[in-house]
């Protein structure tokens, strides 16, 4: 196995393959989990407090934690539930296309909400490296580590879909297996996926956030940017999804070689 490795270029290959094929079936997927939950959040939800600069005083810091709990407290629950929706909506594309005799959307839309508690721990799981990045001091330094536990991990919600009845912590560890001796080639692959997409909406999200803070700012050019930046990320969660089925696709065939 560990001479083995993943025709990565095979797997984008048959990724865009679905993508041309399913493009219809993946868009009504994706636009009422997807697109609609992360347009609402950038349309509605204002700007997150901004941490105060140049003013480290007890004061300062104590009055930007204030505005924060307020801020989070009014539009938390609204930003969580847009992030739980996304996740079925991975969920269910993940179903269509590895449950069981692949089954029209009705039947995956309720074999995922079966599965979606143990779909939301595993995905909780596999996160956690990625919020490594975010640790003051040691982030930097932890940034390789932890993109290849992910990369590693990358697997899991595939598995989840395919291999039914299978829990999250098993579904992790199949995942670490499928993946074993392919772990620096996942880690791109996992980098690329995870931080690809958020670059190509990045543009329209700065633009539209500088706009939706300004006082005089056109709100239907702000809502245009909302909506272009929404597009790029649900197709860039549509495409993660397509590559993580083709690879799951290839890690299989290349354990039965083995």
């Amino acid at each position: 196995m560990s001479d083995m490795k993943l025709n990565i270029a095979r797997a984008f290959q048959t990724a865009w393959s679905m993508w041309k094929t399913d493009w219809d079936l993946l868009l009504r997927v994706a636009g009422l989990f997807v697109f609609l939950p992360q347009f609402a959040s950038l349309l509605l939800v204002p700007l997150m407090p901004a941490l105060p600069e140049g003013d480290t005083s007890e004061a300062a810091v104590r009055t930007w934690v204030e505005a924060f709990t307020t801020w989070f407290g009014a539009y938390g629950p609204w930003l969580f539930g847009a992030e739980l929706l996304t996740l079925f909506g991975s969920l269910v594309m993940l179903s269509l296309y590895l449950g069981t005799n692949r089954p029209p959307l009705g039947a995956a839309l309720a074999g995922s909400l079966r599965l979606f508690p143990r779909y939301l721990l595993a995905a909780l799981i596999v996160s956690l490296p990625v919020g490594l990045f975010l640790v003051p001091a040691i982030g930097f330094v932890l940034v390789l580590p932890a993109m290849y536990i992910f990369g590693r991990l990358l697997l899991t919600g595939a598995v989840i879909a395919a291999e039914q009845p299978i829990g999250a912590i098993a579904a992790l560890q199949r995942s670490a297996r499928l993946t074993r001796g392919n772990g620096m080639v996942m880690m791109g692959v996992a980098g690329v996926l995870l931080f690809g997409g958020q670059l190509a909406a990045w543009p329209f999200v700065a633009a539209g956030r500088a706009l939706g803070g300004a006082p005089m700012a056109n709100p239907v050019t702000a809502a245009l940017l909302d909506g272009a930046a929404s597009a790029a990320l649900t197709a860039a969660l549509i495409a993660t999804v397509l590559v993580r089925i083709a690879l799951y696709r290839e890690a299989l065939v290349l354990n039965r070689e083995a």
